[in-house]
């Protein structure tokens, strides 16, 4: 009896999830043809006539018992293929995230909590994972919460963020693994729990800071690890504490990993200097404009209630 477990990491089954016929698409012409997308069963054939496949993988048993996990996706190499070809043409080592966090090179935190709809009333900003876009904090302006409720979440008078703090969402999101980062002034908000906030510790091991981290947290090669990491939990992704597996390349020097990341250090570092050009514009009358344009100043209620008291 074989000690191995075959796992088949099939993308499609023949049926949409509303249970209709799911065909195959032409590329080039956008249109769907005939044929249906089953390539579940198509894999379940090759694997009986012995024919090899990237999505089959046999997994010995005892590595599958030690990780606790039973699921195709996470043991299909794939999703590293493109890390191992980066990885060759820089000629760096390698790390993970979770090397970096024992080590002391970068700390991993939570967010502060998910207020309910009715205590969505004031000035804060409450961000939830899908603000997490375009390497920003995108700021909606009807999640605001008061100072209380943000007090309340904070567990103190301020959030506990830094100005380029990295975050990203850690559960019930499809962008998991997409980072944005926080610049000076976004630092008084509200974070769903369901984020990870990443800091470089100030040495960085003399090779990283938070524009480097970025820069190698932002590659294709290591975005698509997530999709490796993230499972289902019941009806929600979710990546649990897999994330720390997350593999990165290493700059051999600090003088190299400023390099890689000069363009991210140089834009974010532009709109910062930007931001709070306008900040000082706008600041004074925060009242005069909507709240996306105001962001995290908090002089006032931008929506206070009708009684004019804090919900």
């Amino acid at each position: 009896m074989s000690d191995d477990v075959v796992f088949i990491n099939a993308r499609t089954c023949g049926i949409y999830k509303s249970g209709g016929i799911r065909y195959k698409t032409d590329v080039a012409t956008g249109k769907r043809t005939g044929e249906v997308d089953d390539e579940l069963n198509d894999l379940v054939d090759g694997y009986l006539a012995r024919r090899s496949s990237p999505a089959i993988r046999r997994v010995d048993l005892r590595e599958v018992w030690a990780r606790r996990i039973l699921v195709p996706t996470y043991f299909d190499r794939r999703y590293e293929a493109g890390f191992e070809s980066l990885k060759g043409k820089l000629g760096w080592d390698e790390t993970t995230i979770g090397k970096l966090e024992r080590d002391g090179v970068i700390r991993v935190r939570g967010g502060h909590g998910s207020p309910g709809n009715d205590q969505r009333k004031g000035h804060i900003p409450y961000v939830k994972v899908s603000d997490i876009r375009g390497l920003r904090v995108n700021i909606n302006p009807t999640n605001l919460v008061s100072d209380g409720v943000a007090r309340k979440y904070w567990r103190g008078d301020k959030s506990g963020l830094e100005a380029f703090d990295l975050i990203t969402p850690n559960r019930a999101s499809s962008n998991i693994g997409e980072f944005a980062v926080l610049l000076p002034g976004e630092e008084q908000v509200v974070l769903t729990k369901e984020m990870f906030v990443f800091r470089v510790e100030k040495d960085g091991d003399g090779v990283w800071d938070a524009f480097s981290l970025f820069w190698a947290l932002c590659l294709r090669a290591t975005r698509e690890q997530w999709r490796r990491i993230a499972l289902m939990q019941t009806n929600r992704e979710d990546c649990g504490q897999r994330y720390r597996e997350i593999r990165l390349p290493v700059p051999p020097s600090r003088k190299e990993a400023l390099e890689a990341s000069k363009a991210f250090r140089s834009y974010f570092k532009t709109i910062a200097s930007a931001m709070e050009r306008f900040r000082g514009e706008v600041g004074h009358d925060p009242d005069r404009y909507i709240a996306s344009v105001v962001g995290g100043l908090t002089d006032g209620d931008a929506y206070p209630d009708a009684s004019g008291e804090e919900p």
